[in-house]
């Protein structure tokens, strides 16, 4: 998604609070994952960040989605829902045929243990494909996080190993929509400010 401008119109509103709410979902269900790995006291503290910040992106996601209603249309040529441009298709279609490929082989060789850092490392790999659908080059960031927690992982004991890779997901997804999250509410708030 392009960088706001300083009056937000309304589908770029709407691209924001779909883009945060995709994240906020895929990293509930990483930060979910990690969380759960994690022993005794460890795993209610995790699981209480993990609830809070989806709630909070939650909360912009529905604020820019609000916002969007009585934002203004912008004239000219609009931009193609990133969602449905094929480079996005392209990109998660090699992700799911990816994934059990992956997981097929590594259990034909007896390293089941390396599934879910292959995964990782598959899911960062399909974000490539998102630089270019969604035009920013945030997702090439993601793709390298996922790509390296993913890499790193399979060098870490199988014991924490899911802790880690759910945990780091997270943590990786919401940094990586922090700067649209931020910038979109800086504009509103600034739009909304008395001249």
């Amino acid at each position: 998604m392009p960088p706001p401008s300083s009056h937000p119109s309304r589908s770029h509103l709407r691209g924001a609070a779909m883009s945060i709410l995709v994240s906020a979902v895929f990293a509930v269900i990483w930060g979910m994952n990690g969380s759960l790995a994690l022993p005794g006291g460890w795993r209610f503290l995790a699981l209480g960040v993990v609830v809070l910040v989806t709630a909070a992106l939650v909360w912009l996601a529905l604020t820019f989605q609000r916002a969007a209603a009585h934002a203004p249309v912008r004239t000219g040529t609009p931009l193609p829902n990133p969602f449905l441009t094929t480079a996005y298709r392209v990109s998660v279609g090699a992700m799911l045929i990816a994934f059990p490929v992956a997981a097929r082989i590594l259990t034909a060789n007896g390293l089941e243990d390396a599934i879910m850092p292959a995964a990782v490392i598959i899911m960062g790999l399909h974000f490539l494909g998102l630089v270019s659908a969604f035009r920013s080059g945030i997702y090439a960031w993601v793709a390298g996080a996922f790509c390296l927690l993913g890499l790193a992982a399979l060098f870490l004991p199988a014991g924490i190993r899911i802790a880690v890779l759910g945990m780091g997901c997270a943590v990786v997804l919401w940094l990586g929509v922090t700067p649209l999250a931020l910038g979109f509410l800086g504009q509103l708030q600034r739009s909304r400010a008395p001249a």
